[in-house]
């Protein structure tokens, strides 16, 4: 009997069609007439002045900006990064509620660089917010025994629950490895925010629409996640 083979590209529905939609967008915007590619910019780009001022339609731009980015490298970091955190919140919540999340994460993230910044008349673009929400979301689940993704040593200091093997937000400080994750993770985006250069970006990076993203899938895994919403209404 042969073997069955592994497929190289063993990505989950969603993620692989929003990788694709972003690989469309970028090669119109980088190959199509120059006027459209303007357009599209100066239309669906995140600009939070615009968001203060304008109001209205402009907040659709919250979602919007996701599918746009800066240049090429742009997006395929952020394309490998959504499909090596974005697979397995897929595989965890579903492809419904992944898509949903992913859109919440954006929004988040978007919602607080405008906080932040409502006067800011730069554009901001790239799907960045939503995939810290990714980031945000494995902290919860992928360091705790048991769940996919996590090891299983099954330390007895390493706090989770049995049934649905997710960490609370409660017993969060007493998981070692999901905590340096975390502090790791809020460093290494601050000093990207204050640093650019250190990677070799000349222009600013959005980094609190990165920690606005984060901080929506890590406060709110419980939401989308179907072990986690059985949790809550056992409560």
């Amino acid at each position: 009997m042969p073997a069955s083979r592994e497929r190289i590209f063993n990505l989950p529905t969603v993620t692989k069609t929003v990788i694709v939609a972003l690989t469309a967008t970028q090669l119109v915007v980088a190959y199509g007439p120059l006027e459209f590619s303007n357009w599209l910019l100066t239309t669906f780009a995140f600009i939070p002045a615009r968001v203060t001022l304008e109001g209205g339609a402009e907040y659709a731009t919250m979602l919007t900006y996701f599918f746009l980015h800066g240049d090429w490298t742009h997006l395929i970091v952020n394309a490998l990064a959504l499909a090596a955190f974005g697979t397995p919140v897929e595989r965890r919540f579903g492809s419904a509620r992944y898509l949903l999340f992913l859109a919440a994460s954006a929004f988040a993230g978007a919602l607080l660089f405008l906080a932040l910044h409502p006067y800011e008349i730069a554009p901001v673009v790239g799907a960045s917010g939503a995939i810290s929400g990714t980031m945000g979301a494995i902290v919860r689940f992928a360091f705790t025994p048991g769940a996919r993704l996590a090891d299983n040593r099954g330390s007895p200091r390493t706090p989770y629950d049995e049934e649905s093997h997710f960490t609370s937000l409660s017993q969060l400080p007493l998981n070692r490895q999901a905590m340096f994750f975390l502090v790791a993770w809020l460093a290494v985006n601050v000093l990207l925010g204050v640093f650019p250069q250190a990677v070799g970006v000349s222009s600013a990076i959005a980094w609190e629409a990165h920690v606005g993203g984060f901080l929506f899938g890590l406060l709110f895994f419980n939401f989308f996640d179907r072990a986690g919403r059985h949790a809550l209404s056992s409560q």
